[in-house]
């Protein structure tokens, strides 16, 4: 039966849904494996390397001047720990967390609707560009999205047998462990919380509503003393507010751009308005669709429609005072998505399975313009919808081949230096060029010292100033970008230019220091 906590179909309905599971899951393992390593290391991901080389206890300590709680960090070092810190192998735990999403979605989706709409569901959580997109980066976005969706799974258990205590044990862990993975998770308990309040009671139901129960109110309250102990640290990085000024600010057309980059990885900004804001509309009316035929008990496709919208609704609010809203930042809430058009799907096709079939190929073509976005020349994910196309990896790669004992490269961009860490190969250790002087406003953009991830007292690769290299030097490095202006940028005058490499956002520059005097001059 749909309505009961285990759904047992016929044995030949067992090996075919076996089958197709099987195959959409090895379908998800090709795509989010298919050019793991084609994109080069960027800044987030070299952090997250560097967060993870300290011990749990330094971690704990010194996550206080990042923005992110620290689970994922942990559970990245025990991952480099068994696999080695090779790129495929630190974005592999990203690419293994997003298949078992996909896996995770089909469940949630049967457990709510029916088979065909579950396999609807997979097919295009297969191809689901953001989730292909995070699945390729060394960060938390993906585990966040496991950690969610079990506990969406585990809350629909206990709602369908609110006798049983188990699914809300399980609940309980999910939900702690989202929210030391990634504070957005507080969204998703929000979106449990108003789904509970919003759901009508059964027809002649005498027991509490699922709301007021004391279960409920329990599992809740272990979550809150599970995160007790990380409290004083979330409270002291509110006011590291600073942190998140790269964050643009928020439009009226936020919601439309991270529908269209849940779809295609682009916000749509230089399209038709008509296209731009089209999401919005479509998709709120497939959810009307959805939740009018929706006649099971309990309604739990408004469950997953309040997923879907409530955390970009509440985020959009808060943006305006506090901007927040960064679309891979909803991973966890954007794979209600295909879940919601698979129902959909699934509807459609109850009268008319070949409208189903139209429509499923209109959505895989519209991800596959999405996928054809992520293996593309530019990304513009990384940069708020600005085109980017770093090549630190290249940049790194010049240099080892042409480097000499007595050189000395130097990144004058701190957005570049774990990265270049990361890829460099030669015996010297690059220093970071962060003035004194420098600290706050556009001079720290360029010119400033990590507040993470290295810890205090491990700061002997900052340089304050080019007329202070260690000594035997004769040549320099610099590496910045491309663009870059050299912003309050002097250099010694005895130094001779010699070369200039440009790959994609990235420049180096190699100099000859000469044995003249150390007197500094405008940069010609």
């Amino acid at each position: 039966m749909d309505d009961g906590v285990v759904v047992r179909p016929s044995s030949s309905g067992d090996l075919r849904d076996a089958c197709l599971w099987g195959l959409i899951l090895a379908a998800a393992a090709a795509v989010r494996l298919y050019r793991l390593d084609g994109a080069a290391l960027w800044y987030d991901e070299a952090f997250s390397r560097v967060m993870s080389t300290h011990s749990l206890g330094e971690l704990w300590s010194i996550s206080v001047s990042d923005v992110h709680p620290p689970l994922y960090y942990f559970v990245l070092k025990g991952w480099i720990a068994l696999l080695g810190d090779g790129l495929i192998a630190m974005r592999g735990l990203s690419a293994f967390a997003s298949v078992l999403t996909v896996g995770m979605g089909m469940w949630l989706t049967r457990l709510v609707s029916t088979r065909r709409a579950a396999v609807f569901a997979g097919i295009l959580l297969v191809m689901l560009p953001i989730a292909v997109r995070y699945s390729h980066e060394v960060r938390m976005y993906a585990l966040l999205a496991v950690w969610m969706t079990g506990a969406m799974i585990a809350l629909v258990y206990w709602m369908k047998a609110p006798s049983r205590y188990m699914p809300l044990v399980v609940y309980a862990l999910l939900i702690t462990a989202g929210l030391y993975t990634h504070y957005f998770a507080i969204l998703g308990i929000l979106s449990h919380w108003l789904f509970l309040l919003a759901m009508r009671p059964m027809p002649n139901e005498t027991a509490p509503r699922l709301i007021l129960r004391s279960a409920w109110w329990l599992a809740n309250l272990t979550i809150a003393l599970l995160f007790l102990p990380w409290l004083p640290v979330f409270v002291a990085q509110l006011g590291q507010s600073s942190n998140l000024g790269w964050i643009h600010p928020v439009t009226l057309a936020a919601i439309p751009s991270a529908l269209w980059q849940y779809l295609t990885l682009v916000n749509g900004a230089q399209w038709p308005a008509l296209v731009r804001w089209a999401p919005v509309p479509v998709l709120a009316g497939i959810c009307v669709l959805c939740l009018l035929r929706d006649m099971r008990p309990g309604r739990l496709s408004l469950l997953l429609v309040i997923y879907l919208w409530a955390p970009l609704l509440v985020i959009f609010v808060v943006s305006w005072q506090l901007p927040l809203f960064v679309a891979r930042y909803f991973l966890f809430s954007a794979l209600a998505l295909p879940i919601i058009l698979g129902i959909a799907l699934d509807e459609v096709a109850r009268k008319r399975t070949g409208l189903a079939a139209i429509g499923c190929l209109i959505l895989i073509g519209i991800e596959a313009f999405g996928m054809r976005n992520l293996y593309g020349e530019y990304d513009t994910t990384n940069a708020d919808g600005r085109e980017t196309q770093e090549r630190i990896n290249l940049i790194a790669e010049w240099i080892d081949h042409r480097y000499q004992p007595t050189d000395q490269v130097v990144v004058l961009n701190y957005f570049w230096y774990p990265s270049l860490v990361y890829y460099s190969r030669h015996a010297g250790k690059p220093l970071l060029y962060a003035p004194r002087v420098q600290g706050s406003g556009a001079e720290c953009v360029v010119y400033c010292r990590f507040k993470a991830p290295y810890a205090s007292g491990q700061d002997d690769f900052y340089l304050e100033s080019l007329n202070h290299l260690p000594a035997g030097t004769a040549r320099v490095w610099l590496v910045d970008g491309a663009d870059a202006t050299d912003f309050q940028l002097t250099l010694p005058c005895q130094w001779r230019w010699a070369d200039t490499q440009i790959r994609g956002d990235n420049r180096l520059r190699l100099y000859d220091v000469g044995q003249g005097g150390s007197r500094p001059c405008p940069t010609p």
